[in-house]
């Protein structure tokens, strides 16, 4: 009698353990790799955006500095805040957020956004700042959040728009809708340069949300408000996710940007060019001699020498500018932000 000898084999348990066993170890691997290769994208993607937002700002300052009008009047002033326990990081390390403002005159091809018809013109106002939302200083808000906004005023003598502001009877609501809606000033630069003091001391505190001297401007109405759900100051908006904007000028004399907090690194404040002592003590210049200042700590400049002849040894100004600033991207993905510098030259 024949017997088929059988050839099937099945596998044996330990068999069958072992090979679940290794798809487990390279499904772990394959999830490992998918979750990296995720993450990986996600922060090239919010590397790129950063990136982007850096471009942005560095071009309209490098379009805007070009013209600069060293015959106008530049108004810098300088504002330091200590960081909180709860702030993730002190990204230039000096302890301090900087929420500088800058105002000045420049040349080029300047156009209204808004305004219809369009206002254009070749000499301009511009102010950066970090702006107000809803009436909360940018010093409130948090800082990924923030939005750095460029405000325009293109100068004009077109007869169709609505004369320059009567500053003797201006009221509250008046200097919020001229700072924040306008788009030009009906005057000529020289115009601008002969407003009284007075004057010209509401005039700053309104566009800079800095009190300058004696102005009556209410708090409320200061400085440059923008929500980027607003149409009616998207036109403002240069960049969202700014958490800190600094100002520096070249000094010659001490071979140093400054202002700074703490320049030596050592802890010891004593050498910072901020009143720290008093805050509501703003450093910051005017220029030119007109009605010129250079209000530093620990830093003595002829008042007559804040003019033209002198501009590259001007405290706070100089040769060059230096931008630093802190960039978030839009979905918290890089949570300390991306922190850079950036150089206009203005001894051109």
């Amino acid at each position: 009698m024949n017997y088929k000898t059988r050839n099937n084999k099945a596998f044996t348990l330990i068999e069958l353990l072992v090979a679940i066993g290794i798809l487990a170890i390279v499904m772990s691997f394959v999830s490992v790799i998918f979750k990296v290769s995720i993450g990986a994208h996600r922060t090239a993607i919010a590397n790129a955006e950063i990136m982007q937002k850096l471009r942005a700002i560095t071009d309209q300052l490098n379009t805007d500095f070009k013209g600069l009008r060293k015959d106008g009047e530049i108004f810098v002033v300088w504002v330091a805040k200590p960081l909180l326990p709860t702030d993730d990081k002190d990204n230039d390390l000096d302890g301090y957020e900087r929420f500088d403002r800058i105002m000045f005159f420049a040349d080029g091809d300047f156009q209204s956004y808004k305004v219809n018809p369009a206002v254009r013109g070749n000499v301009a106002r511009i102010c950066y700042m970090i702006a107000k939302k809803g009436n909360v200083s940018a010093e409130g808000q948090d800082r990924t959040k923030r939005v750095l906004a460029r405000n325009l005023h293109i100068l004009t003598a077109d007869p169709s728009l609505a004369d320059f502001p009567d500053f003797d009877s201006f009221s509250d609501t008046q200097w919020y809708e001229w700072n924040n809606r306008y788009e030009y000033d009906k005057i000529s630069l020289e115009a601008w340069k002969n407003i009284s003091w007075q004057n010209k001391k509401d005039m700053l505190t309104a566009t800079t949300d800095i009190q300058v001297d004696d102005s009556s401007v209410n708090m409320a109405v200061r400085g440059v408000e923008v929500d980027p759900t607003d149409a009616n100051s998207i036109h403002m908006l240069l960049c969202e996710g700014v958490g800190e904007f600094k100002i520096q000028g070249w000094y010659d004399a001490r071979q140093q940007w400054i202002p700074e907090v703490d320049p030596d690194g050592n802890g010891d404040l004593a050498d910072t060019h901020f009143f720290l002592s008093d805050p509501n003590e703003a450093p910051g210049v005017l220029y030119p001699a007109t009605n010129g200042i250079v209000k530093i700590n620990d830093i003595d400049y002829p008042r007559d020498q804040i003019d033209e002849a002198h501009f590259n040894a001007i405290p706070g100004l100089g040769r060059a500018l230096k931008f630093t600033f802190t960039l978030y991207d839009s979905r918290g993905i890089i949570k300390n932000g991306m922190t850079f510098t950036h150089v206009v030259y203005l001894d051109k």
